[in-house]
């Protein structure tokens, strides 16, 4: 965020929650719900670029840091990310060959957050938006 602010570049960030993944824990155990998340994990990872920075925030949502892209970027690549997991079929070793989607949030810094607080609370709410809308979308704060 510093160097941003400094060299006066974007920084978006993507928020991502798996659509219906507590019913993988519920309906195949949280073994391998566990295991479906390392492997969501993987996939995101195997789509960006070495900058950028991709984490689990906590149960199923995962956080991308993309350092010197704008909004218009991120969404695209969270468009991306979006087909990616929706066309992928997991846990086919473990015989399950589920099907998942995601709901993910769009914003960046400086055009819609002054700080990283409301940059990840305003990417929380764009992902919201798109959960309550449709699921498996995508929506820019």
């Amino acid at each position: 965020m510093e160097r941003a602010r400094r060299y006066k570049s974007d920084i978006a960030m993507i928020f991502l929650d798996l659509d219906k993944f507590k019913d993988v824990n519920d309906t195949h155990g949280h073994l391998n719900g566990s295991k479906l998340l390392t492997e969501v994990a993987k996939l995101i990872a195997g789509g960006l670029r070495k900058v950028d920075i991709a984490c689990r925030y906590g149960g199923d949502e995962f956080v991308i840091v993309m350092p010197q892209t704008s909004k218009k970027q991120a969404y695209h690549m969270a468009e991306k990310l979006r087909l990616s997991i929706y066309e992928n079929v997991f846990l086919k070793d473990e015989g399950l060959n589920l099907r998942m989607a995601g709901s993910f949030g769009v914003a960046s810094l400086p055009d819609d957050a002054k700080d990283a607080s409301e940059l990840i609370q305003l990417a929380d709410k764009a992902m919201y938006r798109a959960k309550n809308k449709s699921r498996n979308a995508v929506e820019a704060a």
